[in-house]
C-alpha cells in the first residue's frame, strides 16, 4: 500500500504537528484517531525536536505565511528517513501549487499532501477501531 494511506497510518503512535498558527481541527482529528500529539509552533522547533526525540509522523500545515514548508520537510528527512510526513494544505494551496506538491512528493519518500477533509478520510478507520479510547488521556503536548 502506498505511504499516507489507512494501513500505514495504523502504525502511528506519536505524532508532531507542525504549524505557526493554530491548527485545531488538525489537532484534533489526529487525536480523535488515538494519536499522541506533540504540537511545536514552527519548522525550526520540528527540526530542533525532530533532532531529540523519535516520532511516526510528522503532520505539517501550510498556512501560507511564515513557515518554508519544504525546507521544513527535507529537514525532518535528513533526520529520519523513516518517519511519515504529512503535509496538510487547504484546496486552494493545492491547485495553486500543483506542481510543487509533485515535486516535494518525489523528493521526499512517505510524504503525502492532503486536505484536512482527506487527512479525516484516511484516519477514519483509526476512529473505527476503537484506538483512541485506549489512549484518549494526557494525549497532547504542546511546546
Amino acid at each position: 500500500m502506498p505511504p499516507g494511506t489507512a494501513a500505514s497510518l495504523m502504525r502511528w503512535e506519536r505524532v508532531m504537528l507542525v504549524s505557526s498558527e493554530a491548527c485545531d481541527e488538525v489537532e484534533n482529528c489526529l487525536l480523535a484517531a488515538g494519536c499522541k500529539v506533540v504540537k511545536v509552533g514552527g519548522g525550526q522547533a520540528a527540526v530542533s525536536r525532530a533532532e531529540r526525540e523519535l516520532f511516526d509522523a510528522a503532520v505539517v500545515v501550510s498556512t501560507g505565511k511564515t513557515m518554508d514548508v519544504a525546507e521544513t520537510v527535507f529537514n525532518l528527512r535528513d533526520i529520519n528517513g523513516s518517519m511519515q510526513i504529512i503535509i496538510v494544505a487547504d484546496r486552494s494551496d493545492m491547485n495553486q501549487s500543483a506542481i510543487v506538491k509533485e515535486i516535494v512528493a518525489s523528493l521526499t519518500p512517505n510524504t503525502q499532501v492532503f486536505t484536512i477533509a482527506e487527512l479525516e478520510s484516511q484516519l477514519a478507520p483509526l476512529k473505527s477501531s476503537g484506538r483512541q479510547r485506549r489512549r484518549r488521556s494526557k494525549a497532547r503536548e504542546i511546546i
